[in-house]
C-alpha cells in the first residue's frame, strides 16, 4: 500500500512538474510581456516574462530584485504615469478588467508605446494587493497611425478636390473626401459618403464625357474631361476632372482617385473668345444684319449679368432710332425704344446718337432725361443705362448700343472695353449692309434704266423692225452681254473696295491673311505701319522676310499660323515695340473645305493694360492708407483713453479726500495725474514729430557737445522710471567725447531706446549703453534682457504705428522707433538691430567721422 501511495505521488508530482514547464515554454514564446505586481505606484514585479527584455532592456531579474533599483513605475513616461495610475485603480474600483496604452522610456532612454490589458487580484477579504496582465509593443502602429494622419493633412490640405470611391462595391461608392471638395462642390463629407459621383451632373446626364468616364471606370483605366458640374445651391461650374485606378501589391483594382478643379472663369474666357472669333468671322463673310446683331446681343448678356441689349439703328430721314434686336427686354420697355427721336434733350440713348459720344446714366429712373418713360422703367426693373454710339469710317452716326441693367451703376473697366469692342464690330456690320444696301439700290436702278432705253429704242425701230430683224436680235442679246459684264463689275468692284475700307479702317487694330506657304497676301489696318509698308512693297513677302522681327518672333509666328491651318482657334497676347497686341486667328476654308488661309486679327490693348495696372496700384495704395488709418485711429483711442482715465478717477478721488489727515493719499493720486499727464505729453510729441517729420520740418542743428556728460543726464531722468531691482550701466572707452550733432535729436533718441529699455525689461534685469569713440566713426549701443521682438516680426518694426504682438499688453504708439530712425538719418548715421525673443534686443547708432570729430 505503501508503495502504491508513493507511486501515485511521484505521478502527481511529475505531471504538476510538465504543466509547469509547458505553461513557463508558453509564456516565453508569447509576443509580449506576462506579469504580475503590487498594486502600488512602483508596481513592483512579482513576476515578469522574460519577453520584457526585448521591449525595456532591462531583464526580469532586474525587475524582480528589489536591490538592482528598476521599477516599472520608473520607466513609465514622467507625462504618462498619473494617467496610467488612475486608470488602473478606476478598473480596479469597479472590479473590471483595465487596458491602457502609454509610453515608457527603456534602457537606451528611448520612447516605446506599449499596450497592456490586466485585472487587480485580491487577497482575502482586503483591498486589491496584486495586478496581472499582459503587455505588447505597439509602437510601430502608433508611428504608422501618426504618418496616416499626416497624410490625411496633407490630402485636406490640397488646393484641388480629391475623391476616392470603392472600386471592390457596386456603382463605386465615395469612402472620401478633402476639404476642397466640399469648397468647391458645397456638398459636405457626411452628405456624399456612399454616393455615386454621378449626383454632381444633375439631370444634365447627356455629355459624351460621362460615358468616357463611363468606359475608364468599367475598364478600370484612367481618364481626364472638361464637364458641366452642378454645385449643391444648384448652380453650374466647369469641373476638370482626372481619375486614376489604385491597385494592390497583386495587381488587384481597390480604388479609383477622382482629382478635380473648378475651371469656369478659364472657361468663361474661352467660351468669350470664341465668341469675339466667331462674330469677327460673321462680319467678314457678310452674313445678315440681323444675324450679327443677335450674336453681339448673346455674348454682351452672357458676360454682363443682369443686364438686357437693345441695338438701336439712326434712322435720317426720320431723325430716330429704330430698333435692331433687343429680344429679352419687357415688350412694353421695348415698344418706347422704338422711333426715338434724336434731340440733346432725350433720353442718354438718343443723347449718346446726337452727340455721338457714349452716356452712362447711373440711375434711370432719377435721371430727368427719362422722367417720361417712368412707368415702363419700373414695371421693367431696369435702373441703368449704358449707351455706346456706333460710327462709321466718316465718323457718321450709325446707330447706339445701350445695355439696361437691372441695378443701378456704371461699368466695369473690362464691361467698357468688351461694349466698346462689340460696338465697333456692330459699326462695321451696319456699315457693310448700308453698303449692300446702297449696291442693290444702284443695280435696281440700272436695271430700270435699261428697261426705259430698251422701250424708248424699240419705239424708234419700229418702222424698220421687219428690215433690221436680224440686226435688233444681234444688237439686244450685245446689249444683254454688256449688261450683265458691267453689272458684275460693278459688284466685284464694290465688294473688294467694302473690304479694303473695313481693312484700312479697322480701329486700333491690323489684319492679316497668311497662306500655307507662311507668305503675307494682305495686311491693312490703323496700327504697324511699318510692317504694312514691308508688305506692300512686296507681293506676297514671306513671314522669314520681315526685316524687324527677331528670328525667334518669326518662328513663334508661324507656329501660331502652322496651328491655325490645322484648324485652331486661336487667342493670345504679344508685346511688340512697347505696345501689346490680343491676337485672335481663324482658319479659312475655299468651297472644297479646304482650310488655305489664316486669318490673323491683331487689337492694341495696350492702354486697357495700363489701365488695369493703374487700377491695382491704387487699390494697393488704397488699402494701405486704409489699413495706416485704422492703425492711427486704434493706437490714438487706447493711448489717451487709459491715462485720461486714470486723470478722471484720481481728480475725483482728491475732491473726496479734502479734510485734514488726508495729505498722503492725495498726494498719491496727484503723483498719479502728474505721471499720466507725461504720458500724454510723450504720446502728444510722438504725433507731433512724426508730422513735423512728414512735412519736412524737422531738420538737423550740429551743435559741439560732449556725448559722454550728455548721456549720464538723459540716464538720471530714467531713473525714476526704472522697474524694481533694473539697472543701467554706462560703458564708453573715452573719459571725453566731444561730437558734432544736432543735441535735441540725440536727447529724444536715447532717452527713447532706454525707456523701451526699461518699459520691455521684468524686474532685476541689466540695461547697458555703450559708446565707442573710433578713428572713423562713433558707435552707441542700447542693449536690454527684455521680451525681444519675434523674428516674424522684425521686418516691421520701424513702420509707423508697428507694435510687435507680444507687447500689445504694454502701453505704446508704435511710433517711437520710427521717430528714432528718421532722426539718425537726419544726422546722417545708420540705426541697427539685432533681437531675439525672450532673450532681449542690441540697438546700435553709428555715425560717420565728419559729423562729430572737431
Amino acid at each position: 500500500m505503501k508503495a502504491e501511495d508513493d507511486f501515485n505521488g511521484n505521478a502527481i508530482y511529475e505531471s504538476l512538474f510538465e504543466r509547469d514547464r509547458r505553461l513557463r515554454t508558453l509564456v516565453s514564446n508569447l509576443p509580449g510581456v506576462v506579469y504580475r505586481c503590487k498594486n502600488n505606484r512602483n508596481w513592483d514585479m512579482q513576476f515578469i516574462s522574460d519577453g520584457c527584455l526585448k521591449i525595456t532592456g532591462y531583464t526580469a531579474e532586474q525587475f524582480c530584485n528589489p536591490k538592482s533599483g528598476i521599477t516599472w513605475g520608473e520607466i513609465i513616461h514622467p507625462e504618462d504615469r498619473e494617467n496610467v495610475w488612475d486608470t488602473i485603480q478606476k478598473a480596479n474600483q469597479n472590479k473590471e478588467q483595465f487596458h491602457v496604452n502609454y509610453r515608457i522610456l527603456n534602457i537606451d532612454k528611448e520612447i516605446r508605446w506599449i499596450s497592456e490589458t490586466g485585472i487587480g487580484i485580491k487577497k482575502g477579504n482586503k483591498k486589491i494587493q496584486y495586478v496581472e496582465g499582459f503587455i505588447q509593443d505597439i509602437t510601430a502602429q502608433m508611428e504608422a497611425g501618426n504618418t496616416l494622419e499626416i497624410r490625411k493633412r496633407a490630402l485636406d490640405a490640397t488646393a484641388s478636390g480629391l475623391i476616392i470611391a470603392d472600386a471592390k462595391l457596386n456603382r463605386f461608392p465615395i469612402i472620401y473626401v478633402n476639404n476642397a471638395f466640399e469648397q468647391i462642390t458645397g456638398y459636405t463629407s457626411q452628405e456624399v459618403m456612399g454616393l455615386n459621383c454621378d449626383f454632381l451632373q444633375n439631370d444634365d446626364r447627356h455629355q459624351k464625357e460621362i460615358e468616357t468616364i463611363s468606359k475608364a471606370l468599367r475598364s478600370g483605366k484612367s481618364c481626364h474631361v472638361v464637364l458641366r458640374n452642378y454645385k449643391k445651391d444648384g448652380s453650374m461650374f466647369w469641373n476638370e476632372l482626372s481619375i486614376t485606378p489604385v491597385r494592390n501589391k497583386v495587381g488587384e483594382l481597390t480604388h479609383f482617385i477622382g482629382t478635380q478643379n473648378d475651371i469656369t472663369t478659364k472657361k468663361n474666357l474661352e467660351l468669350l473668345h470664341q465668341a469675339k472669333s466667331d462674330l469677327l468671322e460673321m462680319v467678314i463673310k457678310r452674313r445678315p444684319l440681323q444675324e450679327t446683331t443677335k450674336r453681339i446681343q448673346q455674348i454682351l448678356e452672357q458676360q454682363i449679368p443682369n443686364a438686357n441689349i437693345a441695338l438701336m439703328i439712326f434712322n435720317k430721314q426720320k431723325n430716330s432710332l429704330e430698333k435692331v434686336t433687343s429680344p429679352n427686354l419687357p415688350k412694353e420697355f421695348s415698344e418706347m425704344l422704338e422711333n426715338v427721336s434724336v434731340e440733346p434733350n432725350s433720353c442718354s440713348c438718343a443723347v449718346s446718337a446726337y452727340f455721338k459720344r457714349k452716356e452712362i446714366a447711373e440711375n434711370i429712373l432719377e435721371d430727368p432725361s427719362w422722367l417720361k418713360f417712368r412707368d415702363p422703367l419700373v414695371k421693367s426693373g431696369m435702373n441703368s443705362c449704358w449707351s455706346y454710339p456706333m460710327l462709321d469710317a466718316e465718323d457718321k452716326i450709325l446707330g447706339v448700343l445701350s445695355v439696361f441693367h437691372q441695378h443701378p451703376g456704371i461699368p466695369g473697366k473690362a464691361n467698357e472695353a468688351l461694349i466698346e469692342e462689340l460696338a465697333s464690330l456692330a459699326s462695321v456690320a451696319i456699315e457693310q449692309t448700308n453698303i449692300r444696301e446702297q449696291l442693290q439700290d444702284n443695280i435696281e436702278q440700272l436695271a430700270l434704266y435699261s428697261k426705259g432705253l430698251e422701250k424708248e429704242v424699240a419705239e424708234r425701230t419700229k418702222d424698220l423692225k421687219e428690215a433690221f430683224k436680224e440686226l435688233e436680235v444681234s444688237n439686244f442679246e450685245l446689249i444683254g452681254q454688256t449688261k450683265e459684264a458691267k453689272a458684275a463689275e460693278i459688284r466685284a468692284e464694290t465688294s473688294e473696295a467694302m473690304l479694303m475700307e473695313i481693312a484700312k479702317k479697322f480701329p486700333k487694330g491690323v489684319i492679316l491673311l497668311v497662306d500655307d506657304n507662311m507668305c503675307i497676301n494682305f495686311m491693312e489696318g490703323t496700327e504697324l505701319r511699318g510692317l504694312q509698308e514691308q508688305v506692300s512693297r512686296t507681293e506676297n513677302k514671306k513671314i522669314d522676310e520681315l526685316k524687324s522681327f527677331s528670328d525667334k518672333r518669326k518662328t513663334l509666328l508661324k507656329k501660331y499660323v502652322q496651328r491655325t491651318l490645322a484648324g485652331e482657334h486661336l487667342s493670345f497676347e504679344t508685346k511688340y515695340r512697347n505696345n501689346i497686341y490680343g491676337v485672335n486667328t481663324t482658319p479659312l476654308s475655299v468651297d472644297n473645305g479646304n482650310i488655305t488661309h489664316a486669318l490673323l486679327v491683331l487689337l492694341n490693348i495696350s492702354k486697357r493694360k495700363e489701365n488695369e495696372r493703374k487700377i491695382f496700384e491704387n487699390l494697393k495704395k488704397e488699402r494701405e492708407l486704409s489699413e495706416l488709418k485704422s492703425r492711427f485711429i486704434t493706437t490714438a483711442s487706447h493711448e489717451f483713453r487709459t491715462p485720461l482715465s486714470v486723470i478722471l478717477s484720481s481728480a475725483t478721488l482728491i475732491e473726496k479726500l479734502n479734510m485734514p489727515g488726508k495729505e498722503e493719499r492725495r498726494l498719491v493720486h496727484l503723483h498719479r495725474i502728474r505721471s499720466n499727464v507725461q504720458h500724454l505729453g510723450v504720446v502728444l510729441n510722438d504725433f507731433l514729430s512724426l508730422s513735423k517729420l512728414e512735412e519736412g520740418k524737422t531738420t538737423a542743428e550740429f551743435k559741439k557737445f560732449d556725448l559722454v556728460a550728455f548721456s549720464r543726464s538723459v540716464i538720471e531722468e530714467i531713473e525714476t522710471h526704472k522697474k524694481h531691482g533694473q539697472v543701467i550701466i554706462f560703458e564708453h572707452n573715452l573719459p571725453k567725447t566731444e561730437v558734432l550733432l544736432d543735441s535735441k535729436l540725440m536727447h529724444h533718441i536715447l532717452l527713447n531706446l532706454l525707456s523701451n529699455a526699461v518699459k520691455y525689461s521684468p524686474k532685476n534685469k541689466q540695461i547697458t549703453l555703450k559708446i565707442e569713440s573710433e578713428a572713423q566713426k562713433i558707435s552707441i549701443w542700447v542693449i536690454d534682457e527684455g521680451i525681444g521682438i519675434p523674428e516674424s516680426e522684425q521686418q516691421h518694426l520701424f513702420q509707423r504705428f508697428f507694435r510687435a504682438k507680444n507687447s500689445l499688453n504694454i502701453s505704446g504708439t508704435g511710433l517711437g522707433l520710427h521717430i528714432v530712425k528718421q532722426y539718425v538719418e537726419l544726422m546722417n548715421g545708420e540705426l541697427s538691430f539685432e533681437s531675439k525673443e525672450n532673450v532681449g534686443s542690441t540697438f546700435k547708432m553709428v555715425f560717420p567721422q565728419k559729423h562729430w570729430k572737431l
